[in-house]
C-alpha cells in the first residue's frame, strides 16, 4: 500500500549516522545516529579573546583549521590545547612536524586557565616526527586508532606542510604523501567529531600545498607579521561567505600572544 499522507502540522524529525573511523578501517562498531538538532547544541572552542572568536566565531566539532603565516600559529595552538581541555575535559594529541613544542609555554597557559599544571601536561599527548615518512605513518595510522580509543576531541598538527618539503624528494611524491595524509585528517575530523588544528609556521608555502589545504580545510587563518603588529586574515569559513575579513593586533597585544611576543623579542 503507498503511504498514507501524513496530518498536518506533525512534525519532523531528521535523523543523521555519523560512522567511525575505524569502521570505514574494516572494523565492526556500531552506528552511531543523532538527531540533527543536537548538532546545533554542540559546543564550540574559543580562544577567550573577544577579537578572535568575532573574527572566527570559534572551532567547531568536525571541522579541520589551518593557521599559517607566522611563529605565533604555534603559541595559539598551545593555548587551544588548554582550552580544549577546559571545554571537553578530553586528553589532546599534538603530533610535532617541527620539533618545535613547549611544554613551558602550555603550563603558563594551564596556570592562566586554573588548570593544575601536572594534569595539563599528563593530559597532552605528544609525538614528533622527523621525516614526511614518519608524520605520514603517524597521521595515517597511528592517529585514527588513538582519536577513537580515547575519544579525543582535539588534535594540533603542528608545521604540517614543512616535512613535505624536503629537497630530496620528488616534488610530486611528495605532494602526493601530503594529500593523502591531510584527507586522512579531514575524514577523521568528520567521522571522529573531532577538532584539528593545523599549522605552518612558515610564511613562504609552495602554492601546489596551499592550494591542496584551501581545497579541503574547514576554516584558514593567514598571520601577516608587519613592523609592530600582527594582521590576521580570515581566507575561508564554512559559514561566513564574505572572507578576506582582518583583524590588526597592534602592541601591547591580547593576552593570547603576550607570551610569545615576550620571548621573540628577548631571543
Amino acid at each position: 500500500m503507498p503511504d498514507q499522507p501524513k496530518p498536518a502540522g506533525t512534525p519532523i524529525q531528521v535523523v543523521i549516522a555519523v560512522v567511525s573511523f575505524s569502521e570505514t578501517c574494516g572494523s565492526t562498531f556500531p552506528l552511531i545516529f543523532r538527531k540533527a538538532n543536537e548538532l546545533q547544541d554542540e559546543p564550540r572552542l574559543l580562544f577567550h579573546d573577544d577579537s578572535l572568536d568575532r573574527l572566527t566565531s570559534g572551532l567547531g566539532l568536525g571541522q579541520i583549521a589551518f593557521l599559517y603565516g607566522s611563529k605565533r600559529c604555534l603559541a595559539l595552538s598551545e593555548l587551544l590545547c588548554i582550552r580544549s581541555q577546559v571545554e571537553f575535559d578530553r586528553d589532546v594529541i599534538f603530533i610535532d612536524g617541527g620539533n618545535s613544542f613547549d611544554p613551558y609555554t602550555l603550563v603558563q597557559y594551564a596556570e592562566e586557565n586554573l588548570l593544575d599544571r601536572d594534569r595539563a601536561l599528563d593530559r597532552t599527548l605528544v609525538s614528533r616526527a622527523f621525516t614526511c615518512y614518519q608524520l605520514t605513518s603517524l597521521i595515517t595510522q597511528m592517529l585514527p586508532k588513538a582519536v577513537h580509543q580515547r575519544k579525543i576531541k582535539f588534535i594540533v598538527v603542528s608545521d604540517v606542510i614543512d616535512l613535505y618539503c624536503d629537497p630530496d624528494l620528488r616534488n610530486n611524491r611528495s605532494l602526493d604523501l601530503f594529500k593523502t595524509s591531510f584527507n586522512t585528517l579531514v575524514t577523521l575530523a568528520r567521522a571522529e567529531r573531532s577538532i584539528i588544528l593545523t599549522t605552518c609556521l612558515d610564511d613562504t608555502i609552495s602554492g601546489q600545498f596551499l592550494c591542496a589545504v584551501k581545497q579541503r580545510a574547514d576554516v584558514i587563518l593567514r598571520f601577516e607579521e608587519r613592523d609592530g603588529f600582527t594582521k590576521l586574515t580570515l581566507e575561508k569559513h564554512p559559514i561566513y561567505t564574505q572572507t578576506g575579513q582582518r583583524l590588526i593586533i597592534k602592541q601591547p597585544t591580547p593576552r593570547v600572544l603576550e607570551e610569545f611576543l615576550e620571548v621573540g623579542e628577548s631571543g
